[in-house]
């Protein structure tokens, strides 16, 4: 017998999770609030899925408060903020919840309390997924994280791309690339001056110089390190 069916309202400015597209798949009652000054009507709501932009996730849980009932659930799905934001919707009785979506499989979950735990692991379960405890003082290095690897994967378009208009076709260029690897031996650094020199767009040269700077500091390859530092100064 599945848990009964939630009445769930999304409130926000922005979409910056897929929980209220799992919520729904789910068969849970989803619905969406205007996002204005004034706080909604939501107190006939079970949970309330707060998808606020960061900087503006503070003043959306304030306005809440001052209609926040015992007992509801309210959930915000950013990475870069804990539970402790959520202080003014908790004092009113209600059970809070940092949800930060990693994967629609891994959510980053901060409570504060056990009610909070059994909910969100009960939740996540429901949607097929499961839970990573996350300190409030790790989630903006957790959201850094995140963002360095989506940062990486836009580099990788941006290197196949560049291989397509070498090769003539992007999709043999992405072919290409996906049977790369990971740079398993590094050029040596008069190699990569060479390569270097030879990209014509300046801000993927730039791009090129600062990967290969980090790549090395991981491999511990002080000759490419200064060969990336030395033409940084130029």
């Amino acid at each position: 017998m599945r848990a009964p069916r939630m009445r769930v309202g999304v409130y926000g400015d922005s979409r910056t999770s897929s929980l209220p597209d799992l919520l729904s798949k789910v068969g849970h009652d989803v619905s969406y609030m205007d996002y204005d000054p004034a706080p909604p009507a939501f107190e006939e709501l079970d949970l309330v899925v707060l998808e606020v932009r960061d900087t503006l996730l503070e003043s959306a849980i304030e306005r809440l408060a001052e209609r926040a009932r015992r007992g509801q659930i309210f959930i915000h799905t950013s990475l870069q903020h804990g539970v402790l934001v959520m202080d003014p919707l908790e004092v009113t009785g209600a059970v809070v919840i940092a949800m930060g979506e990693l994967s629609p499989t891994r959510w980053a979950v901060t409570t504060v309390d056990e009610l909070g735990d059994t909910i969100a692991e009960l939740l996540l379960g429901e949607l097929g997924a499961s839970g990573v405890r996350c300190l409030d003082e790790d989630r903006v290095r957790l959201a850094a994280a995140i963002t360095y690897v989506e940062a990486v994967n836009s580099l990788h378009w941006d290197a196949v791309r560049m291989l397509g208009e070498l090769v003539g076709d992007t999709q043999e260029a992405d072919d290409i690339a996906a049977s790369r690897g990971n740079l398993s031996r590094l050029p040596d650094a008069a190699s990569l001056r060479a390569q270097w020199q030879a990209i014509d767009n300046p801000g993927q040269a730039r791009a090129f110089r600062q990967v290969l700077r980090r790549v090395a500091e991981t491999r511990h390859n002080q000759d490419i390190e200064l060969w990336a530092i030395q033409e940084e100064k130029l």
